[in-house]
């Protein structure tokens, strides 16, 4: 049994079909750049997901679907991107073995598929908390656990001392504990780890 919707996500819902560009806007926005990460982690090539995620909002614009809660809607679009992505290697002839041996493992596994699912969900929400840090905070966390810098290629970049990469680092990450749940930090880590 799903839960019940807030006041919120029920205009935000409703604002979607009936077409409001505002809540569209916002659907977007807080979406389209993890769709593209997920697209690309199937088919490997940026443009190409770029591409696939604008026509699945573009579905979503000319035909609007009654959504029951924000569940929905996310379950909708990454679904949506899957298939169009899935329909995209398909379509596409000269894509190499990768691609192909993809395929055949969709169609007999959803879990390289759903913690795909799971790491770019995680990575949206710390994109955005990482957004709200301090600046220079923000940017060392960033270069640090996302572009996967060392914490002196960060004090060279930065020119600033490693003992200040030290610090900030430690305040950036005491902050996001702050707001985020430890098994949202602890996913982060691990797949902070992976990249």
């Amino acid at each position: 049994m799903s839960r019940k919707p807030t006041n919120n996500e029920c205009q935000l819902l409703q604002g979607l079909t009936s077409g409001d560009t505002v809540h569209y806007s916002y659907v977007f926005r807080e979406y389209y750049s993890a769709l593209c990460h997920y697209a690309e982690s199937i088919i490997g090539e940026p443009g190409h997901a770029e591409d696939i995620v604008q026509d699945v909002f573009e579905k979503l614009w000319e035909k609007p679907n009654t959504f029951e809660d924000l569940r929905h809607l996310k379950d909708y679009l990454y679904k949506a991107t899957r298939n169009a992505t899935l329909n995209f290697l398909k379509g596409a002839q000269h894509r190499g073995e990768r691609q192909a041996k993809f395929l055949s493992e969709q169609e007999t596994s959803g879990t390289a598929e759903d913690m795909e699912i799971i790491r770019t969900e995680v990575f949206r929400v710390i994109y955005r908390e990482i957004s709200n840090l301090p600046e220079q905070c923000g940017k060392i966390v960033r270069m640090s656990y996302i572009e996967g810098l060392k914490n002196e290629e960060i004090a060279a970049t930065l020119s600033i001392s490693l003992q200040t990469v030290k610090n900030q680092k430690t305040r950036g990450m005491k902050l996001l504990r702050m707001r985020l749940s430890p098994a949202v930090i602890t996913l982060f880590l691990l797949f902070s780890h992976q990249s």
